[in-house]
């Protein structure tokens, strides 16, 4: 599963606890009970230690008991000539060395196939029932959302305390109208304007005319 952060530790554990231990057990279960029904599962392995040599896989059955029918499989590597040829058993090496190489190959069916799909399926779950991670909302207009005046002394405050010489507000649409703040006080309305146009956030043009607008409402 995919993951950053907390989610890493989440992916080390589904290797660590899932993946690993299911890939084992697949090629364990290729490699003894595979091979006890059908001796061939052990081919690659054979293969491997017997080189350039013949495989030969031989069957032998037994009853020891009555009702009982006991078989057991022999796997030898044979080499030379027919009639001056040897013979080595490799049973136990070509089932040990076919077990790694099914488990290798069910990690990574299991790593790159099988986990991918399932992540992809629980994700489209959680998002069925609303479990998945909302999205940042955005802005999608044209221009910023207005921006009051207490909003702007706010910036302007904390960028004085952190020492910023220059502070500049841009593409903020000042509310001067008295909405955001019924009844407020004229006289505080004016000296905020005023500061406005000392700091140069607004141009003396801007200034009168909110100016006017402000005393027009009196």
């Amino acid at each position: 599963m995919r993951l950053t952060g907390g989610g890493d530790r989440l992916k080390v554990n589904a290797l660590g606890c899932i993946i690993l231990p299911a890939s084992l057990f697949i090629g364990l279960m290729l490699a003894t009970a595979g091979v006890a029904v059908w001796p061939r599962l052990a081919a690659p392995g054979a293969a491997i230690l017997c080189g350039g040599g013949d495989v030969v896989y031989q069957s032998h059955g037994a009853s020891y008991r009555p009702g009982e029918y006991t078989i057991t499989r022999e796997i030898f590597c044979q080499s030379g000539p027919e009639k001056a040829a040897t013979r080595e058993e490799i049973t136990l090496g070509a089932m040990g060395v076919s077990f790694l190489i099914y488990a290798f190959a069910a990690f990574l069916l299991l790593q790159f196939a099988v986990r991918p799909l399932v992540a992809r399926r629980v994700r489209r779950r959680m998002a069925m029932l609303g479990l998945g991670t909302p999205e940042r909302p955005t802005w999608s207009g044209p221009q910023p959302p207005p921006t009051g005046l207490r909003d702007i002394f706010a910036r302007v405050e904390e960028a004085m305390r952190r020492g910023e010489a220059d502070v500049q507000v841009r593409n903020v649409s000042i509310d001067l109208t008295g909405q955001q703040e019924a009844g407020g006080d004229i006289a505080a309305r004016l000296a905020q304007l005023k500061a406005l146009r000392d700091q140069g956030l607004i141009t003396a043009q801007d200034y009168e005319a909110k100016k006017a607008e402000i005393l027009a409402g009196l």
